[in-house]
């Protein structure tokens, strides 16, 4: 078997699974306060699935964090990005959907955007951090991971999801693909992911009164006083969201496990998930503006809210052709190209600099290299005088 290709197609796979989870939650999230389901469907995905995604993302993140020198382009990229989509929405919010009260400020970020913002961050503190032992690490990011629920940092600079995330994206980065890809085949993992699954499933559909209280523990970006449940569970913060992490992570370790190792039509998805991420935003901004649904609630009034759960699956498919890619990939190579000419200016001026004091040295030697000629002239004149 080849492991590498396993490894690829299996990753890719899931991360197209995901992907389209992403869109259908956002989808979803304007109907929980109206649905049983959705707030059934919304809880159950947002167990695993941005936790999930930001593992893969530190999976491979490897070829970044470890290349010398250092690829500033990438940060540069995922922080260009991040100003793109805010700006976007700012445009989009503000001016198009007439919300007067929606202001422009990138440091304070609660939307779809943070993700770019905090792989940038995720990626500099790997390379910060990536000759320490995983030992250190791993224990030290949870630790911070269950601490941060007891401040208010929230939305700044996405501060509160950077940290609560971490231990996920550092645990891809320390993990070998090719070990996680062959221990992801045993069979008996696989009869136990889909029971687990299952079991998770049935729990949360009849607690779900109780347990969608906690949906703001599994964003990341509130403290455990902004939680609400029934049980007061601010001083018990720390402790529900350790049991959230390992419920979180035996349920990726379930679909990772169960995702298909070939190369499907839908592989392709995966691997252009940052264009969907990107875009499917502003599509259910406008969506939702124009009233949509309530065409579909003429024609359908009792399929409608799937079949608008459908139409946003097919957006993000749609979203995974290449128009969509190469417009994130030409703003990449833009970014390159200012990130290289800024590069090739500085080892210009540097050269400058190097000429200019060389030129400045050799002057000065030259001036007393005629100064000491000139004493020595004197002196032969004096000598010949007297």
């Amino acid at each position: 078997m080849n492991t590498s290709k396993q490894r690829i197609f299996v990753f890719d796979n899931v991360k197209a699974l995901l992907i389209i989870l992403i869109v259908l939650g956002h989808a979803a999230d304007y109907y929980t306060d109206h649905f049983e389901s959705m707030r059934i469907f919304f809880f159950y995905i947002y167990l695993f699935h941005m936790p999930l995604f930001i593992f893969l993302a530190g999976l491979f993140s490897k070829s970044i964090i470890l290349k010398d020198p250092f690829r500033i382009e990438k940060i540069a990229n995922f922080l260009v990005l991040y100003f793109i989509m805010e700006f976007i929405f700012y445009l989009l919010i503000h001016y198009w959907l007439g919300r007067e009260n929606y202001v422009f400020n990138p440091f304070v970020e609660n939307s779809v955007p943070w993700f770019m913002f905090a792989m940038a961050v995720w990626l500099c503190l790997g390379r910060l951090l990536r000759n320490l032992k995983a030992s250190i690490v791993i224990p030290a990011s949870i630790i911070l991971a269950l601490a941060i629920g007891y401040t208010n940092i929230g939305d700044v600079l996405v501060g509160s999801r950077i940290i609560s995330f971490f231990p996920f994206f550092i645990i891809g980065y320390y993990i070998k693909p090719n070990a996680l890809a062959n221990f992801l085949q045993s069979p008996k993992l696989k009869i136990v992911s889909a029971l687990s699954l299952v079991l998770i499933a049935i729990t949360i559909y009849l607690n779900i009164d109780t347990l969608y209280d906690m949906r703001n523990l599994l964003s990341g970006r509130n403290a455990y006083s902004q939680i609400r449940m029934g049980l007061d569970i601010s001083g018990s913060g720390a402790i529900m969201r350790l049991l959230t992490m390992v419920v979180t992570t035996c349920m990726s370790i379930a679909i990772l496990s169960l995702m298909t190792q070939k190369h499907t039509w839908f592989t392709v998805i995966g691997e252009r998930s940052l264009a969907i991420y990107f875009f499917h935003r502003p599509l259910l901004f406008l969506y939702h503006h124009y009233h949509v649904n309530d065409f579909l609630k003429g024609i359908f009034p009792h399929a409608w809210l799937w079949i608008y759960l459908g139409v946003f699956a097919l957006v993000a498919i749609l979203l995974a052709g290449k128009p969509f890619t190469l417009l994130l990939q030409k703003i990449e190579l833009r970014v390159e190209k200012v990130l290289k000419r800024h590069k090739k200016r500085n080892r210009t001026k540097r050269f400058r600099f190097f000429i200019l004091k060389l030129e400045l040295s050799q002057q000065h030697r030259l001036q007393q290299l005629f100064y000491h000629a000139d004493l020595l002239l004197l002196l032969v004149v004096l000598q010949y005088l007297f």
